[in-house]
């Protein structure tokens, strides 16, 4: 699956994401990841049906707007603690399958809103 050209030259965009990888700048990635217009960190979870606030520490560090969480090909439904404590904190969370999670960020990212995506391949 192909996706969006880079509009800025620094930005993180994911280029492609298929058979569980990650393709962002010439680097691929086959393992859970958080990235930004700035950067890709692996994302260190165990099991996404069992994900929990601290789960996301690393990120909300970084206050971004929103925050969306591609769970592998099929979506989950959240915690309300997850969504409750990032919405005291203003940043907006979202969970979808990891293919929509890629489209959703690139999107995002082009309207130059401060997203991270955490992505489970």
């Amino acid at each position: 699956m192909d996706l969006t050209l880079q509009k800025n030259s620094s930005d993180k965009i994911i280029k492609n994401y298929e058979n569980h990888m990650i393709y962002i700048d010439k680097d691929q990635y086959d393992f859970n990841i958080f990235v930004s217009k700035d950067f890709v960190t692996k994302w260190l979870i165990s099991d996404i049906n069992k994900i929990v606030i601290n789960d996301l520490d690393n990120i909300i560090r970084f206050n971004p707007e929103i925050i969306i969480i591609g769970t592998g090909l099929d979506p989950i439904l959240p915690k309300i603690e997850i969504i409750t404590k990032l919405h005291d904190k203003n940043i907006g969370i979202e969970f979808m399958s990891t293919e929509a999670a890629c489209k959703t960020f690139n999107v995002l990212l082009q309207e130059d809103r401060n997203v991270i995506a955490g992505l489970i391949v």
